[in-house]
């Protein structure tokens, strides 16, 4: 997991690695590592960069960003699905530190392009790739920016 410094007008912030770029290919629900984010002043943007996708229209990729409340992993940006035959896209979901939010369950999924405003201090990814016909693959990266 790597930090890259990048100068801002309000000081200096940094862009963390959730998760690496890498090819990946069917599987039915990976977790990423836990990567710790320090307190951000309003939240965080977060980053979906999809530099590969595989030729099928009915291969797809869902991904989205855990953080850590208490001891359950709880969604808090679903990124749009992706298609296999979408090409090189970048998709962002902004999770705000002072943002409503309603109730919910726990274990209750988080519907694909939605946020929930909570921020923890740890994040992981979650990633499920379907595959139409034994080919997909899908290359790709999520990132994190303070706001």
């Amino acid at each position: 997991m790597g930090t890259t410094f990048t100068s801002l007008t309000r000081g200096v912030a940094y862009t963390t690695t959730l998760l690496s770029s890498a090819a990946r290919t069917v599987t039915a629900g990976t977790n990423g590592d836990a990567v710790y984010l320090p307190d951000a002043a309003n939240g965080y943007a977060f980053i979906l960069d999809v530099t590969a996708a595989s030729t099928d229209a009915g291969d797809t990729l869902d991904a989205q960003v855990q953080t850590l409340i208490g001891d359950t992993w709880v969604p808090v940006c679903s990124f749009t699905q992706c298609l296999g035959n979408g090409g090189a896209k970048q998709h962002i979901g902004k999770v705000s530190s002072n943002g409503a939010q309603t109730m919910f369950e726990a274990s209750a999924a988080l519907a694909a392009g939605s946020i929930r405003n909570l921020c923890g201090d740890q994040y992981r990814v979650r990633w499920v790739i379907v595959d139409a016909d034994a080919d997909a693959s899908f290359t790709f990266s999520v990132k994190a920016l303070p706001m």
